[in-house]
């Protein structure tokens, strides 16, 4: 990705292959300039990560994430689910950090989304925050070339973030599968609910993307580089135009890493404002940007894509950890299609 000062002409050479792999598969490789991103940032958050997943049982409950509202915090091996089947990881759930509002307060049932992070210690916590100060600004970045791409004014998607966007982040353990078998799922396939979502990884691989239907590939590890993939907002906005591309992990194995060893992973969930409505952009379409959506009819049952981001992005995390939905928001029903919707009285 070009710098700030970059010339004209290397800026529209960007855009120009942002468009085509964004249209054509929905992933790609993104190297940052190091003025955003180097080796010392990648070497802290990764450390951060690697003591934290050392830490002792008893020290990482103190995280859990079962003791809030907003689905953050640690979140034991086998809690998590993706479209009913469990994952095969231990992770750490971040968001924007900030006080919660009183339900009173509230308007939409959104809103419960907003509060507070939990950390191990405060040199935990300056690490992760330091590294979405990152993100932030590479995201924001990628963004106005993402405009472009679609031959608007760089500043076309400014306002869906604004001073607000609704960042999510995690850090990810994958253990070896217990069974040495080679189709077990750290994640099973999904898109995101996101704008963009921006992965960074180790070296041990395991990420796959459906390039055709039930054709898998290897979204293998190359070294400063972050794997990039389109979310269901930004799909909407372009009318398909740019693609949700459903995406995979498979557990690392005894034949293929040392035993002692995980998969570990960061990815970097770069949303709008939780208000914010998707639909069909009509300055996209009238430019010849947009293709039929092969989408879940709106009345499936299997995971109906909702168009305000809010919405979309509280079922995911409601239908992904459903004792912390029923715990903390026991007035709320998900229906079969994800939908949510406040219980009669």
């Amino acid at each position: 990705m070009p710098d700030d000062d970059a010339s004209g002409e290397s800026r529209e050479a960007f855009a120009r292959d942002l468009r085509r792999a964004c249209s054509e598969s929905g992933f790609f490789y993104l190297k940052p300039p190091k003025s955003l991103f180097g080796e010392e940032e990648n070497e802290a958050i990764f450390e951060a990560a690697k003591s934290f997943f050392a830490l002792s049982m008893e020290e990482k409950m103190k995280m859990d994430y079962a003791n809030s509202p907003q689905f953050r915090g640690y979140v034991s091996l086998g809690l998590e689910n993706t479209r009913g089947k469990i994952d095969a990881r231990e992770q750490v759930e971040f968001g924007v950090h900030s006080a919660p509002k009183r339900r009173k307060d509230m308007t939409h049932f959104y809103e419960r989304l907003i509060g507070e992070n939990q950390y191990p210690s405060n040199e935990f916590e300056e690490t992760m925050e330091k590294f979405i100060d990152r993100m932030d600004a590479i995201s924001r970045q990628l963004t106005r070339y993402l405009a472009l791409s679609l031959e608007l004014e760089e500043t076309y998607f400014d306002y869906m973030f604004a001073e607000q966007p609704n960042m999510q982040m995690k850090i990810c353990k994958y253990p070896i599968a217990i069974d040495g078998g080679e189709s077990s799922f750290g994640v099973g396939p999904h898109t995101d609910t996101s704008f963009v979502s921006i992965l960074l990884q180790d070296d041990v691989g395991g990420l796959q993307v459906e390039i055709e239907k039930d054709a898998w590939i290897d979204a293998t590890p190359i070294e400063g580089y972050f794997v990039v993939n389109i979310g269901e907002m930004l799909q909407i906005m372009t009318g398909g135009y740019y693609k949700a591309t459903p995406h995979r992990v498979l557990s690392p194995t005894s034949k293929s890493i040392d035993e002692n060893k995980a998969r570990l992973s960061i990815p970097y969930f770069w949303n709008p404002r939780l208000d914010f409505v998707a639909k069909v952009d009509g300055e996209i379409t009238k430019k010849g940007f947009s293709t039929a959506i092969e989408e879940r009819s709106e009345t499936s049952n299997e995971n109906r894509i909702i168009n305000a981001y809010g919405e979309n992005a509280f079922k995911s995390l409601a239908r992904s950890h459903p004792k912390v939905f029923a715990k903390h928001h026991p007035d709320l029903l998900m229906r079969s299609d994800g939908t949510i919707e406040k219980k009669k009285s």
